[in-house]
């Protein structure tokens, strides 16, 4: 997450397995610098604003044509795919995207929030499991319900969540973190960055366990 240059990505390992979430302008210079680009197997997606996917263009070549390494992309639905495909066909890489649908990743979920960021945008919020642990990932939303609603649902002894905010109190596309702090009681949420120092930022919300001690890894990049 470089909060300076406003772009989101993260890495979670489940399975043995390094899937990228969103890959915002200023990711690959980031996953170079700490020699991550290597790692990465998959590629997840939760919407298509710039600071999400704009470095995707340049991160498949990279991998590819860098480093000899296919990485596919997992797809949620064949809307998306054809909404995603069309960005690589504009930036003439679409012959180095490959796809994989969710279903094929029985650890990994994905709750549809199309219209819950931006009027008209398709977009997906993502969790993981293993074992009896979960990992929530918000995306950007406008508020805290998807989340609250489908974590009291869930029956994992250990949850993670880590969830967008904005300090705004009046804004439909993201969530208010006084909004999280009060709807996400339950999971203990905790700032990764003072409220005071960015506009937005991931809250990271656990349940007896930390990320450290979790069976999954998570890195904000």
């Amino acid at each position: 997450m470089d909060f300076d240059k406003g772009n989101a990505s993260a890495i979670v390992t489940v399975g043995g397995k390094n899937i990228l979430i969103d890959c915002g302008f200023t990711t690959l210079s980031t996953l170079a610098e700490k020699d991550q680009a290597k790692d990465i197997d998959y590629i997840l997606v939760t919407h298509l604003h710039g600071d999400h996917i704009g470095g995707l263009p340049t991160l498949l070549p990279y991998l590819q044509a860098r480093l000899k390494k296919d990485v596919s992309i997992i797809i949620p639905t064949e809307t998306f795919k054809s909404e995603l495909h069309i960005l690589f066909e504009i930036t003439f890489e679409a012959k180095r995207a490959q796809y994989l649908p969710i279903s094929d990743f029985p650890e990994i979920g994905y709750i549809d929030t199309t219209n819950m960021h931006k009027e008209g945008m398709t977009s997906f919020a993502y969790y993981f499991k293993e074992d009896d642990h979960l990992i929530y990932y918000s995306g950007d939303v406008g508020n805290a319900d998807i989340a609250k609603d489908f974590l009291d649902s869930r029956t994992e002894a250990k949850i993670q969540v880590f969830h967008e905010t904005t300090p705004k109190k009046d804004t439909l596309v993201h969530t208010s973190y006084k909004e999280v702090e009060e709807k996400m009681n339950d999971y203990k949420p905790t700032f990764i960055t003072s409220p005071k120092k960015t506009c937005r930022r991931i809250v990271r919300s656990t349940t007896l366990r930390t990320t450290q001690s979790c069976c999954f890894r998570f890195t904000v990049i």
